[in-house]
């Protein structure tokens, strides 16, 4: 809801009551019923997927947590100059009318963003460009990136070009030592070096070292797949590239062969990285 407050226009995100005391009951009762009727393939470890998002979903039930992580994203974005002459902006939060299940922000004008999918390439391939750009800071320079890549995260305003990222609850740091290791993966797959990728993944946990090749391959490929638009300088075209179609064709022997879960970090960093890559297909970049 909006409400008035010194003649400027504020939003309140207000949470249902009994939301956060549920979670643990609720997904108790969802990991007894896929276990129970066997709808979940091996290669999954749903135990795993279920631990990781009670975490997140804890954490997105404190709004005070996600005031901070707003606020905290909001100087980022401000003191970046790139994103600021991209008209990349983090409403304010009004603290004096937070609390732990209330959230209250600067109004933000706009519509989501996938809607401005009728504008020029020109202005399409800006904002992509942008999104992408403040995906890679968000992992490799900040190490802290709000991981939810819903598109009704980000608002674009028609009339002034402005992008506004709203919805910081999901939002998390990565250690140092994380993102080195993963950057030498990104490396490798984007100069498609095999000997490198592989012998990094072992190194951080995405591989045991006992796979069948049918596993080692389709590791390999989605690693070439997802490094695609850094593989040079040029342009890449998202809307014809087809890569969603590879990587889940290649994810689907994951869940049939995958012998251990993969690093924590990575549920909600392949999240947002398939996010970012899907808003530009749906731009048309």
């Amino acid at each position: 809801e909006g409400l008035e407050r010194k003649e400027n226009n504020v939003v309140v995100k207000c949470q249902y009551p009994g939301v956060a005391n549920s979670i643990d009951s609720d997904l108790n009762n969802l990991s007894m019923l896929v276990k129970m009727t066997g709808m979940t393939p091996p290669g999954l470890f749903i135990d795993e997927v279920i631990r990781v998002g009670r975490n997140e979903l804890l954490v997105e039930c404190n709004y005070l947590l996600e005031a901070k992580s707003q606020e905290r994203f909001r100087k980022l974005v401000e003191d970046d100059d790139e994103l600021s002459a991209a008209k990349f902006k983090v409403p304010a939060v009004i603290h004096d009318l937070t609390t732990a299940q209330v959230l209250t922000s600067e109004f933000c004008p706009g519509g989501t963003i996938d809607k401005v999918a009728f504008l020029d390439q020109k202005e399409r391939n800006r904002i992509a460009k942008n999104i992408m750009k403040l995906t890679m800071k968000e992992l490799f320079v900040w190490r802290f990136m709000q991981t939810d890549p819903n598109w009704g995260n980000f608002l674009y305003d028609v009339g002034t070009g402005t992008t506004y990222l709203i919805d910081f609850g999901s939002s998390r740091e990565y250690s140092k030592s994380f993102v080195d290791g993963y950057l030498r993966i990104v490396w490798a797959s984007a100069n498609q070096d095999s000997e490198t990728l592989m012998a990094q993944s072992h190194i951080m946990g995405f591989l045991t070292g006992d796979e069948n090749d049918i596993m080692l391959n389709a590791h390999k490929m989605s690693g070439y797949t997802v490094g695609e638009p850094f593989l040079n300088d040029e342009e890449y075209d998202f809307g014809r590239s087809g890569i969603t179609g590879r990587l889940s064709e290649h994810g689907s022997h994951f869940l049939q062969h995958r012998l251990t879960p993969p690093p924590e970090e990575v549920y909600t960093l392949h999240r947002k990285l398939a996010g970012a890559y899907n808003l530009c297909i749906r731009l048309g970049a």
